[in-house]
């Protein structure tokens, strides 16, 4: 009997559990987003256009058939980097002959100052040694040799003088017969020893003064001589030196000419940027001064302007932050603030001009392009958040659908737009209620909570 009451028991909870399992698996999950606390972002969104600033066209400064272009629109180049290269076989022929000129000229500049010069400089010095040692013989023999010659041969001929008076003299004395002819002949043969040493004195002077003569001729030749090397040394040292050092300095200015010619057949980056346009071509001829590209400086800002209803002008301030957006560029936001507020409204449309600058240069944004630009009007801390999209209307109403006990809830919310989709809750929501993702779910809907979907 028991066994009989059993079974039917055992299908009963059978039964139960397979409805439990059926009403749970019957609930739909879905997804849901906890509300948090987080700062609120006030923005105003206006329109506007890029701003071009900055741009340098390049150009070559001699005209030339373009060989290369290693850029293209868009790159980024640092200071001296090349850009363009012109044909410059021509050049380079006349940068290798210059140099080749600049050191030969001073290859002889050298040799004229540290083989020539010392050499011309030490010969006047030998030939004014010469001078000097001829001037020291000559002036010493005159001294030495010839003066006493003469002082001889002035005591010769006084000798003879006397000698000659004395026997002209005891020759009277002997024609008067008051001597013999013996103290005739002493007298005589005292006048010929003294006409001999009056010779020999005679000879002696003769030979000397030619010996003198000899040394003055060599003095003449020595004085000659360091005219010579002083001539020709003053020619090098003011002449010739002059002509090697103009030499190398026209051959230098020449060699720089060249490289200046040399250098004028590239374009380089004149400073850090991005290059917007190319204008020519490899293989085209190309003029002094014909553009070639143009590049932006990476110091360059990039700037928006936008007109402003008049409305929001108690809004609008210089140094407000700014997030500009492009439907160019989906995925990017850039970073700016408001530069300058116009002091003026535009009576025709009712607006005024707002500059915004960004916090650098961007490439990208080309000159002229439609953004959009978020002006941050306001932050309040400590906000709740909610995105438009979790948000339905009726009625004039604001509502969100949140979970409560298991069940779909709709709650009414108070709110402000803060821009980009997003709402300023004042009212109807607190910290920890979670607003359901689906707005197709009915009120009073049993269900569970899947997975949480994260706003960052």
């Amino acid at each position: 009997m028991v066994k009989k009451v059993l079974i039917p028991l055992v299908v009963l909870l059978v039964l139960a559990g397979a409805y439990l399992v059926w009403s749970i698996l019957r609930v739909p999950s879905v997804s849901y987003i906890t509300i948090n606390e987080s700062e609120a972002v006030e923005t105003l969104l206006v329109s506007g256009r890029v701003v071009g600033e900055g741009a340098v066209p390049l150009s070559f400064k001699r005209p030339g058939q373009i060989t290369d272009i290693v850029v293209r629109e868009g790159d980024s180049v640092q200071s001296k980097d090349l850009i363009a290269q012109l044909d410059d076989s021509e050049v380079n022929n006349l940068v290798t002959q210059s140099e080749n000129n600049l050191s030969s000229a001073e290859i002889a500049l050298s040799r004229l100052q540290n083989r020539e010069l010392p050499q011309a400089r030490e010969a006047l010095a030998q030939a004014e040694s010469r001078v000097d040692i001829a001037e020291s013989v000559y002036e010493s023999a005159i001294e030495e040799r010839l003066n006493p010659a003469l002082d001889r041969l002035e005591q010769a001929e006084e000798d003879e003088a006397e000698a000659r008076r004395y026997f002209e003299d005891q020759k009277k004395l002997f024609d008067d017969g008051l001597i013999d002819q013996a103290e005739l002949d002493v007298a005589e043969n005292e006048w010929d020893l003294a006409l001999e040493a009056l010779d020999l004195a005679r000879d002696e002077k003769e030979r000397i003064e030619r010996e003198v003569d000899n040394l003055a001729r060599e003095r003449d030749i020595a004085l000659s001589q360091q005219r010579a090397a002083q001539t020709a040394l003053q020619s090098l040292e003011n002449e010739e030196l002059r002509q090697a050092r103009l030499n190398v300095s026209q051959a230098r200015t020449q060699l720089e000419q060249a490289r200046l010619e040399l250098d004028q057949t590239k374009i380089v980056s004149p400073f850090p940027g991005v290059i917007t346009r190319i204008s020519a071509s490899t293989g085209q001829y190309v003029a002094v001064g014909q553009e070639v590209c143009v590049i932006i400086p990476a110091t360059a800002s990039t700037y928006i302007e936008a007109q402003v209803d008049e409305e929001f002008a108690g809004k609008v301030s210089a140094g407000q932050e700014v997030l500009v957006s492009s439907s160019a560029f989906t995925d990017r936001i850039f970073n700016g603030r408001v530069e300058r507020v116009s002091p003026t409204v535009d009576p025709d449309r009712g607006t005024f001009q707002v500059r915004f600058i960004l916090d650098r240069f961007e490439a990208e944004l080309k000159p002229d392009l439609a953004v959009s630009a978020e002006l941050v009007t306001g932050r309040i801390p400590g906000s709740i958040i909610v995105e438009q999209g979790l948000t339905f209307r009726e009625n004039d109403q604001v509502f969100v659908l949140i979970e409560k006990s298991g069940k779909v809830a709709k709650r009414e919310v108070i709110a402000d737009e803060l821009g980009r989709g997003l709402l300023l809750v004042i009212d109807g929501l607190v910290v920890g209620d979670k607003v359901l993702v689906d707005l197709e779910l009915e009120e009073g809907e049993r269900i569970r909570l899947g997975e949480e979907v994260s706003r960052d």
